[in-house]
């Protein structure tokens, strides 16, 4: 099970509303399943239904996380006007087998969507979070 601070679940949601009407996309660090921190991405593809990290930001990010002795611990990304379910390219791009993938929907009417999986192979596994105050 997966523990997230309130307080980053709602930077989450307000970065997938600022974005929208195109994907967000950002990284939570800490350690193991121990989240702590949330940094937010800019989508340099800038589009409604893919999302790329601006690369330049992506690299000083982890340079930093290194030096706090961090790690990516999950990856997330909103989906505007859909499910949170990963796509096909979702799942073809993923590339950190241990961290956890958040999708955020803002397809649903004043309610908060958002599902974890761990993604091996091309292959998404539904993850439980838990949210915590």
């Amino acid at each position: 099970m997966w523990v997230i601070p309130r307080v980053i679940i709602n930077k989450i949601l307000g970065h997938a509303q600022r974005c929208a009407p195109e994907e967000c996309v950002g990284v939570l660090s800490g350690k193991d399943q121990d989240i702590t921190g949330w940094h937010p991405l800019e989508n340099s593809l800038r589009e409604t239904s893919r999302f790329l990290a601006d690369p330049k930001q992506q690299i000083e990010l982890f340079k930093k996380l290194r030096g706090e002795q961090k790690e990516v611990v999950a990856i997330y990304h909103s989906h505007p006007a859909s499910s949170p379910v990963p796509s096909e390219l979702d799942l073809s791009q993923s590339e950190y087998q241990n961290a956890l993938y958040l999708i955020v929907s803002l397809g649903t009417e004043g309610c908060l969507e958002i599902n974890g999986y761990l993604i091996k192979d091309g292959q998404a596994s539904p993850e439980s979070l838990t949210i915590k105050d």
